[in-house]
């Protein structure tokens, strides 16, 4: 198995457990209404999962100021199982173009796992007119390959990866774009950095 199938499948059991041991706290009378868990939401992006995909939870993190490439969000639905889905929404600090962003994903994501093969990106837009790319991208190979589409864009400060990830002949294109509509982004706030 490869490393980037081994670590999915690792991720998924962490989640698995992380998704069924969670108990909500009793609300108090004077709480604030929490964000709904399918969404993620900061100042230059904003997605909703579908609700069947339960959300893993991460540590907050300041989105306009990150290191490296980082997890901000993710869900998962039928964890454990061969149906198994993931949604992940990766950022990392970027100034330059999306031309040069979708570059960087394809070799981030050959530098993780071996067999990783991407057919031809596609320009296009999320929902709401923001310039984005979107990727197909096989990883592994025989009974281990997965299929992973995702959306690619940049905000001015950051590079956004939003990818749907699943077992090859489980996900298929129309089903990703479906689980992924969900996603409006903007040039990040000046004001927020």
């Amino acid at each position: 198995m490869n490393r980037f199938a081994l670590a999915l499948a690792m991720c998924a059991l962490v989640v698995s457990a992380k998704a069924f041991a969670q108990t909500p706290p009793s609300p108090s009378a004077d709480a604030t209404p929490t964000p709904s868990p399918s969404q993620y939401n900061d100042p230059a992006m904003s997605f909703t999962a579908p609700p069947e995909f339960l959300r893993v939870p991460f540590a907050p993190r300041d989105p306009a100021r990150l290191d490296q490439q980082t997890v901000m969000a993710a869900w998962i639905r039928d964890p454990g199982k061969r149906e198994q889905l993931s949604i992940t929404i990766t950022m990392e600090s970027h100034d330059g173009s999306l031309d040069g962003f979708e570059m960087i994903t394809e070799n981030e994501l050959r530098n993780k796992a071996d067999n990783v093969f991407f057919k031809k990106p596609q320009l296009t837009q999320l929902s709401n007119g923001m310039p984005a790319y979107w990727q197909e991208v096989s990883v592994g190979s025989g009974f281990d390959t997965l299929k992973r589409f995702d959306y690619v864009w940049i905000d001015g400060v950051r590079g956004v990866t939003l990818a749907v990830t699943g077992r090859y002949g489980v996900l298929d294109e129309p089903m990703a774009k479906k689980i992924l509509a969900g996603a409006y982004g903007v040039q990040y706030p000046k004001y927020r950095i």
